[in-house]
């Protein structure tokens, strides 16, 4: 294991995102860690950052092979460079870590697949919360304007109490569309991975 002097640090480049890819877009990741070795790599990695040459030490293979498969790593987009550090040779050594995007795979029945049910489901939950926000507005206006005065007048902090002592009427709303969303994504998801799926 080789060591080292000075550092000069380079933050990732992650964001922390997940990153949805179909199949057909897939083969690179999939193609990197097809080797056992490779995915030992990206486990020791995911540890800690480290060079090729305590990644060979680790692996107990030669530095040819962990940088062959560090390469596929970072064609595919799941370890990158993170900082580069000085060997008693004065040797510069670059340091390697994990990406920070996660990394989904979806398999595509040809009808609309993960991407475009995530694209529905944002448009579809926004509709929602404009939905909401209007009936939460229609139990804080008296439902007639013009009024005796001697009439009794319903208050409307009574009109906007909390349903059943706990959620407001458009919160309620809102977290029911939420719930009927949901279960229709996951019986739809089951529907096609039983079309997928040969029985």
């Amino acid at each position: 294991m080789s060591n080292t002097h000075s550092t000069e640090n380079n933050p990732p480049t992650g964001t922390n995102d997940i990153r949805v890819l179909s199949l057909d877009d897939a083969d690179g990741v999939i193609g990197s860690l097809t080797s056992e070795t490779a995915r030992s790599i990206l486990q020791s990695l995911h540890n800690e950052p480290a060079t090729a040459s305590d990644l060979a030490d680790s692996a107990d293979t030669t530095i040819q092979n962990v940088r062959h498969h560090l390469e596929s790593l970072q064609a595919a987009d799941l370890v990158e460079v993170v900082e580069t550090r000085y060997s008693v040779k004065g040797r510069e050594m670059d340091v390697y870590a994990p990406t920070d995007d996660r990394v989904l795979v979806c398999v595509d029945d040809g009808e609309s697949g993960l991407i475009d049910s995530l694209q529905e489901l944002v448009g579809v939950t926004a509709a929602l919360g404009v939905v909401s926000a209007i009936v939460q507005r229609s139990f804080r206006t008296p439902g007639v304007t013009a009024a005796p005065e001697t009439a009794p007048r319903v208050p409307n902090s009574v009109m906007a109490e909390p349903v059943m002592g706990l959620l407001s009427p458009g919160l309620a709303f809102f977290l029911g569309g939420l719930l009927v969303l949901t279960i229709m994504m996951l019986w739809s998801r089951r529907n096609r991975l039983g079309r997928l799926i040969p029985a």
